[in-house]
């Protein structure tokens, strides 16, 4: 009688969500989510605000990519000025110090 193949264990625990930026699936705890609500950008710390929203890591490179993209327009479906993300950025900056 022939065995079945082990499956390798996980050892992710939790929900697993995608990083809009540099596109690595990770836990939903290592990533922020930022939401636009009302045409504003905004940081849900709660994860749990409605809005429109997509997940990424607070770095500076994954933002970037992230605007690069054109992810704003195609994640939150609305134009974010430049001084949003820029403050928004500002944020993630904090975040990593």
């Amino acid at each position: 009688m022939a065995r079945k193949p082990v499956r390798p264990m996980h050892t992710i625990v939790g929900p697993i969500r995608t990083c809009v930026g540099c596109r690595e699936r990770d836990t939903r705890a290592t990533l922020t989510r930022v939401i636009a609500c009302d045409g504003r950008l905004s940081v849900d710390a709660g994860n749990r605000a409605a809005g429109r929203g997509a997940w990424i890591h607070a770095r500076a490179t994954c933002l970037d990519t992230f605007a690069r993209r054109g992810g704003f327009v195609r994640s939150l479906r609305c134009v974010i000025p430049k001084p949003q993300r820029a403050a928004l950025r500002a944020l993630f900056s904090e975040v990593q110090a």
